[in-house]
């Protein structure tokens, strides 16, 4: 019998990624489709690396809302 392997989670989903910004998550949709930082579409929900969310911060840049 195969051993059972454990994976961590890899990149959030798009909820924890809204819970750490503090914002609505159809606001993280919209970042994401705008590019503010890479997420990857994986079955109907996204994840999100959160060293690209900490960059995204760092960088302090603020974009103008539509």
């Amino acid at each position: 019998m195969a051993e059972r392997i454990e994976w961590p989670p890899i990149g959030m989903t798009l909820e924890e990624t809204a819970t750490a910004l503090r914002v609505n998550p159809r606001t993280v949709q919209d970042m994401i489709l705008r590019g503010d930082f890479p997420a990857r579409k994986v079955g109907v929900g996204w994840r999100i690396d959160p060293d690209a969310v900490k960059a995204w911060l760092a960088c302090g840049v603020e974009r103008d809302s539509e």
